[in-house]
């Protein structure tokens, strides 16, 4: 069993990058990496919750990649959900927090599982209006 076996979506990795322009610095997000094969697993979804201006959805995905890979918490991220199986979707867009390494044991039984795992910001704002005229 290999972890790269499972990975049927691909990411592009955006980071904020600074440069110089004369005497000012520039902040920009530029691309680091683009179509890295990945996996999203959900680890806890939750209902959208109701507020006065707008629903918000919140969700508790996470994305398994190689540990080859170099993620950074901040960096943003467009997963192409099924890419990889030529199925694209949906194009997720989220933002990293601090990947987690796992590394191969020693002898192991199931070579091949070496991978991190990061957790994904998405939050968002659910579209919708009232088509009854009320509120």
């Amino acid at each position: 069993m290999n972890y790269a076996d499972w990975y049927t979506d691909l990411v592009d990795v955006y980071r904020v990058q600074s440069r110089a322009e004369g005497s000012l610095t520039k902040h920009e997000r530029l691309p680091v990496a683009q179509d890295v094969p990945c996996r999203v697993y959900r680890s806890g979804a939750h209902a959208p919750k109701m507020q006065p201006t707008a629903a918000a959805g919140v969700s508790e995905d996470k994305l398994a990649c190689g540990n080859e890979m170099d993620i950074q918490a901040g960096d943003e991220l467009l997963i192409h959900r099924g890419a990889r199986l030529g199925e694209v979707q949906q194009t997720m867009r989220a933002f990293a927090g601090d990947p987690v390494h796992f590394y191969e044991p020693f002898g192991a039984v199931l070579p091949g599982l070496a991978h991190q795992e990061v957790g994904l910001l998405q939050r968002e704002y659910l579209k919708g209006a009232l088509g009854d005229g009320a509120g």
